[in-house]
């Protein structure tokens, strides 16, 4: 994997309504096959000398970095949005792939009832369908992503297996703090969607959720 991360500095007058359009400009970026992954945010732009705003943007490799750039939807982006608004920017990059696994691709849980596990995640967590395998003209399998990060989680039409991982905790997906966890929980609870209190873990806190087929999601804090 080659990753970009690119910090910018807002030009002089910029406003929050530029700040919008540059923000919904970047998620038509996410359209160019080579992207295969888009995060940004608002850095700490209160300590002195920090950028404003940071965009981390992932590739295969290299060469598919430069077919981005070069891309005509990217050429737009920067004439119509990045030359306006970024008065200055910082670039680091890094092949972090160089030749190894450098991460988990996806993962895949087995699921009693493909459709109620997929409303599920998409309910609970915000992931949101990617594509759907079909077999004897029913689904049986679809594959998610979640939009603000680089998750890719599989769920297929397995009750046996199902059955067998029932209440075992095989997925733990991290979030940021303490505060971060608390908000999930609350959001969860107006969904009516169970969950166990946060508890200490290893250097953080950590809560369990339980799927529709039991499988236990365990979210961890990063800190």
């Amino acid at each position: 994997m080659f990753r970009q991360v690119v910090a910018h500095r807002w030009a002089a007058g910029t406003t929050a309504s530029d700040r919008r359009r540059y923000r919904d400009a970047m998620e038509a970026l996410r359209g160019i096959p080579e992207l295969t992954g888009l995060r940004y945010g608002d850095d700490a732009a209160h300590f002195p000398g920090n950028h404003e705003f940071v965009a981390v943007l992932d590739f295969p490799d290299f060469a598919a970095a430069r077919r981005y750039v070069e891309a005509e939807p990217h050429r737009r982006f920067v004439a119509d949005h990045a030359s306006r608004v970024v008065d200055a920017r910082v670039v680091v990059q890094h092949d972090w792939a160089d030749g190894h696994p450098s991460g988990l691709h996806h993962l895949k849980l087995p699921v009693s009832d493909v459709e109620r596990s997929r409303d599920w995640y998409v309910r609970a967590f915000g992931f949101a369908p990617e594509a759907e395998f079909g077999a004897e003209n029913r689904l049986r399998g679809v594959a998610l992503r979640h939009p603000e990060a680089d998750l890719r989680l599989a769920l297929w039409e397995d009750r046996e297996r199902a059955r067998a991982l029932a209440g075992f905790d095989s997925v733990c997906l991290a979030i940021g703090t303490r505060a971060d966890l608390d908000a999930l929980l609350a959001r969860l609870d107006t969904q009516g969607i169970q969950h166990t209190a946060p508890v200490a873990g290893h250097r953080g806190d950590a809560a369990d959720v339980p799927d529709p087929d039991g499988h236990v999601i365990r979210i961890h804090t990063l800190i």
